[in-house]
C-alpha cells in the first residue's frame, strides 16, 4: 500500500509502519508502455505458433498469391534473415540491446513526448520476442543434439514483381515488423520533433 507523505515528498510503498521502497513518479507511465511491449510479445508468439501448426511442411498460403503470402521458415540469422555475425554474438547483442531499450523506455516514459516511448515499446516487444524464441529453440536443440542452435519462425513473405527489378524481400515476422515500426517512429521523432522541443526549451530558459 502507499503511505501518506508530505506534499514535497515522494510516496512510498509501506507495510504497516515500515517504509519499503520509493515509488518512481514515472512507474505508471512505464508500466503502460511495458504493456504495449507485452502485447507485441503475445501477438508475435501466437502468430508464430499458428505458422508452425498450419504452415510447417506445407505450401505457402494463399497458394494462388505470388506477391504477398504466408510461408513457414526457420531463421537462424538476424532480423529479416540478415547474415552478418555468429549466432553467439547475435544472442549476446540482442540481450544487451534489450537492456538498453528497457533503460530508454524508462527514460522516455517519464517525458512528455509520446512518439519515442511508443517506438521503444514496440522495439522492446519485438526484440524480446525474437530473443526469447532463440533461447527456447536453442536450448531445445541442445537437449536433442548437444548444439545450441536457436532460430525464430518467419512466415510473412513479399515477392516484388519482376518488372520492378527488386530482390525478393526477406521473410519476416511480427517481431521484426514491430522493431522496424519502432525504429521508424524514433527516427521521425529525432529528425522532426526533438529539434523543435530543444529550441522551445532553450527559448523558455532565455525568456526566464
Amino acid at each position: 500500500m502507499l503511505s501518506r507523505s508530505l506534499p514535497n515528498q515522494k510516496p512510498h510503498l509501506a507495510w504497516g509502519n515500515s517504509r519499503l521502497l520509493p515509488v518512481p513518479s514515472n512507474f505508471r507511465s512505464f508500466l503502460k508502455y511495458l504493456l504495449i511491449s507485452i502485447g507485441v510479445l503475445i501477438i508475435d508468439h501466437f502468430t508464430k505458433y499458428l505458422a508452425t501448426v498450419y504452415l510447417k511442411n506445407a505450401p505457402h498460403w494463399p497458394r494462388s498469391w505470388n506477391f504477398f503470402y504466408f510461408q513457414y521458415a526457420e531463421n537462424y540469422n538476424m532480423a529479416f534473415s540478415i547474415t552478418a555475425i555468429s549466432m553467439v554474438w547475435v544472442n549476446l547483442l540482442g540481450l544487451v540491446a534489450t537492456c538498453l531499450v528497457i533503460f530508454y523506455l524508462w527514460r522516455y516514459a517519464a517525458g512528455p513526448a509520446k512518439l519515442p516511448a511508443w517506438g521503444m515499446a514496440l522495439i522492446l516487444g519485438g526484440a524480446f520476442g525474437n530473443l526469447i524464441e532463440r533461447f527456447i529453440t536453442g536450448f531445445r536443440a541442445m537437449a536433442n543434439t548437444g548444439v545450441f542452435k536457436g532460430y525464430v519462425v518467419d512466415f510473412i513473405s513479399f515477392d516484388w514483381p519482376d518488372w520492378l527489378y527488386f530482390y525478393r524481400w526477406p521473410t519476416f515476422n511480427i517481431a521484426d515488423s514491430a522493431v522496424t515500426i519502432g525504429i521508424t517512429l524514433f527516427i521521425i521523432y529525432a529528425i522532426f520533433f526533438e529539434p523543435r522541443e530543444a529550441t522551445a526549451n532553450a527559448s523558455s530558459k532565455n525568456g526566464n
